[in-house]
């Protein structure tokens, strides 16, 4: 039961995650912003196949591991985007949340690719 708690509290990050960026991240450029928008779509997408695929019978320590670098992550977007409401936004804190995007998704691939090594 806990497994199953942690498995949808990680793809609700991913989720969250992918969908939160797309709100920080403005661009003058419009190619970077479809980009920020693909990255938005491919988390979404990522989420619904970890829902699918993902996901153990018992608490592995790649669920820690995961939960605890996703946790991180969304402080750090906490922390951005009290920034752009506080300063306006800016190249380095776009392209900061853009980074995050990315390693969030690697992470969560990741987690995918252990809960088939560790079934």
């Amino acid at each position: 039961m806990a497994g199953l708690i942690l498995d949808i509290l990680i793809s609700l990050c991913t989720l969250g995650i992918s969908i939160f960026s797309v709100r920080i991240v403005q661009f003058k450029s419009n190619s970077l912003n479809n980009i920020a928008a693909i990255l938005g779509l491919a988390g979404i997408g990522l989420a619904i196949v970890g829902c699918y695929i993902g996901g153990g019978q018992s608490i592995q320590p790649y669920y820690y591991k995961t939960i605890i670098i996703q946790f991180v992550i969304v402080s750090l977007f906490l922390v951005i985007y009290l920034l752009v409401k506080k300063k306006g936004y800016s190249t380095f804190k776009n392209i900061l949340s853009i980074c995050l995007v990315t390693v969030n998704h690697l992470i969560y691939i990741y987690y995918i690719i252990a809960s088939f090594i560790y079934y």
